[in-house]
């Protein structure tokens, strides 16, 4: 028998859809993508000390960002067949036409640049990581124990010297575990770490918190080594104390990423709209942060300069996650995308 829908059933359907859906991890990326660029804008500071207020801020955020937004990154790659499909146009088209222009930005704010396609300049290293990621996901979870065996090439990959910012070779092989951890991760391990009482979170929060502020004030490990993009000893490091501080992090990192799957909403709030749009955030904030480090001088560990850089954040955060200015960023891309690379290749199958 034919089933009839009224337009009353199809909303009251639309409706429940709506309320069940799980704002998490749009929550959780905005969240982390602030805490990129709030991190990145101190930095740029000609001023910026480990041992200052924006200093802790930057330790705190580098303890979790990249392995987080690589962990939500796995846990959203459900389809490695369309992972491959998409992986060129998504993210090492946009790392090869972005690298020039950020390029021509550097020669303009700052008088002189360097430019070889081969060294990712500042973020744009994390599309080169995921499009390796993506493109070879297919083949990677055809390996048995492939979890733990990403775990010990993180390790080792700290005692090889040419797997550096190259090709962002470092950072590809040492973050490995995060996002495969993600691909992993069932839905239902997520409901239950959300569940758990709160109070576990609030202390561990403030455990990771009050070691990071005596990291920062005592200097117990080199910056260099929390970007895991070099071998430990280009950080001055012994083979050994690298590997084992290597592995602190690590433990550190998945701390806040139970912390903030355990305390971040399930529902929509303002953070919601930010998180869907963090690509657009995370390309565009490079542009801010260079123009920033350009007049570095005039920032001081004070406050008038701290207020300034956190409303630039803020601002750039706001501003770059409209969904307008996504939708630009994309138009943009697709249709260089289209001229240069699908509508040759179109022709070139024509003629062939």
């Amino acid at each position: 028998m034919k089933k009839d829908y009224n337009i009353n059933s199809i909303t009251k359907i639309n409706k429940i859809h709506i309320k069940e859906r799980n704002y998490l991890f749009d929550n959780i990326k905005a969240i982390l993508i602030f805490s990129v660029v709030i991190a990145h804008y101190f930095r740029a500071s000609s001023s910026f000390a480990v041992s200052s207020f924006g200093g802790v801020i930057y330790l705190i955020s580098f303890s979790y960002i990249m392995q987080g937004f690589l962990f939500v990154s796995g846990y959203f790659s459900r389809k490695p067949e369309k992972c491959r499909s998409t992986a060129f146009e998504t993210f090492l088209f946009p790392y090869i036409l972005l690298m020039p222009i950020m390029f021509l930005l550097r020669i303009t704010i700052f008088g002189k640049a360097h430019f070889d396609l081969t060294l990712p300049t500042m973020a744009l290293w994390y599309l080169l990581t995921m499009f390796i990621y993506r493109y070879f996901l297919k083949d990677l979870i055809k390996i048995k124990n492939i979890l733990p065996i990403s775990i010990a090439v993180s390790l080792a990959a700290g005692y090889i010297p040419f797997f550096d910012s190259t090709l962002s070779l470092g950072r590809t092989f040492s973050f490995l575990p995060f996002f495969l951890l993600g691909y992993y991760f069932k839905p239902e391990w997520i409901d239950k770490l959300h569940r758990l009482p709160k109070t576990v979170s609030w202390f561990l929060l403030s455990v990771l918190i009050g070691f990071t502020i005596h990291i920062a004030f005592y200097r117990v490990f080199p910056l260099e080594a929390l970007y895991m993009k070099g071998s430990y000893v280009s950080t001055g490091l012994t083979n050994d104390q690298g590997m084992l501080l290597r592995i602190g992090i690590s433990l550190i990192s998945l701390a806040w990423i139970f912390v903030f799957i355990n305390l971040t909403p399930k529902s929509r709030t303002f953070l919601t709209a930010v998180g869907q749009n963090t690509m657009t955030v995370y390309i565009l904030h490079i542009i801010v942060r260079y123009l920033i480090k350009g007049i570095g001088g005039s920032f001081g560990q004070d406050i008038p300069s701290y207020l300034f850089l956190i409303a630039a954040a803020i601002l750039s955060v706001w501003v770059f996650s409209w969904p307008s200015t996504a939708e630009r960023y994309h138009r943009f891309m697709n249709n260089v995308y289209q001229f240069v690379v699908a509508i040759p290749l179109t022709l070139i199958r024509q003629i062939l």
